[in-house]
């Protein structure tokens, strides 16, 4: 498994730098996908020219577990480097903008942390409860290309839950978009490809990644204390494939690396995986 992640990161990555060394001819040859596009003025302003559909995919079941499970998500918005923000980030969360400017975009994010069961590659180690998430982002740059960041983490979780997960993740990311071909209705592809680093606090890198006494005793594993520091590198591609005006084709793939710590701990060495693929497609309407 982990040779053929390597093979998908290896082709991904010559992909990307493919795609890369395309766009900015496209970019020159090409007029934006909205040049030619009249919104209807019965639609509302915050909703004009925003997608409405869904995607249908697989994520890992948590990070390094090598392990997909199904998922059902919102279709996104391909058409800047800044909507594109959101739908490729491999730090997921609902971001709600507050200040929303030409040039910057701040506003505060949530999430709900899902349980991690002592299973799989995790057997032997304690069950990490659900816990409810929150803080805050931004977001610089143009439509070809933008930088963000991000802080979340545990704000709530019920008591009754014996160990609900803790600690803080803090992500930076670079996000490139790029209009390539002309195609329905006058639109043209929209095409973001995105780079992200994350790192966690101490709480959070040992309670995901660390192994107690007590867990190396019941799993049979060494026992590991793992530090504050980088957690995970990402880079994912997406696209938006207009087949009409109003209707279009949406997809998405990516994958995250382990990094230092994340990547050392005895249970994702001997069971998981350091890589983690990821991948969805749907559609979706434009107003």
């Amino acid at each position: 498994m982990r040779r053929q992640s390597l093979s998908l990161m290896t082709l991904a990555v010559g992909a990307v730098l493919s795609i890369l060394a395309l766009a900015p001819l496209a970019a020159g040859q090409m007029v934006t996908a909205n040049d030619d596009v009249v919104a209807d003025s019965n639609v509302p302003k915050w909703l004009r020219d925003r997608p409405l559909g869904l995607t249908f995919g697989y994520v890992t079941a948590f990070e390094g577990s090598g392990e997909l499970t199904p998922s059902i998500s919102l279709a996104s918005d391909y058409s800047s480097a800044k909507a594109a923000r959101s739908p490729l980030q491999t730090m997921s969360s609902i971001d709600i903008p507050i200040v929303n400017l030409d040039l910057l975009q701040l506003g505060i994010s949530g999430n709900l942390w899902p349980d991690i069961s002592g299973v799989g590659p995790r057997e032997g180690l304690d069950l990490l409860y659900p816990s409810v998430t929150a803080g805050i982002w931004g977001s610089v740059g143009i439509d070809s290309m933008a930088l963000d960041a991000k802080i979340l983490g545990k704000v709530w979780a019920p008591e009754e839950f014996p160990n609900p997960r803790e600690g803080y993740e803090a992500q930076v990311g670079l996000t490139l978009y790029s209009p390539m071909m002309r195609l329905g209705g006058g639109r043209s592809v929209d095409l973001a490809v995105r780079a992200d680093l994350t790192m966690a606090d101490d709480l959070y890198m040992d309670q995901h990644f660390g192994i107690s006494e007590t867990e190396a005793l019941a799993s049979g594993l060494d026992a590991f204390d793992a530090s504050a520091g980088l957690k995970s590198a990402g880079l994912s591609i997406g696209t938006a494939v207009p087949l009409t005006r109003n209707f279009e084709l949406q997809g998405a793939a990516g994958m995250v690396q382990l990094l230092d710590s994340a990547a050392a701990s005895p249970w994702v060495l001997e069971r998981g995986e350091l890589t983690d693929i990821w991948g969805n497609f749907g559609f979706a309407f434009r107003f």
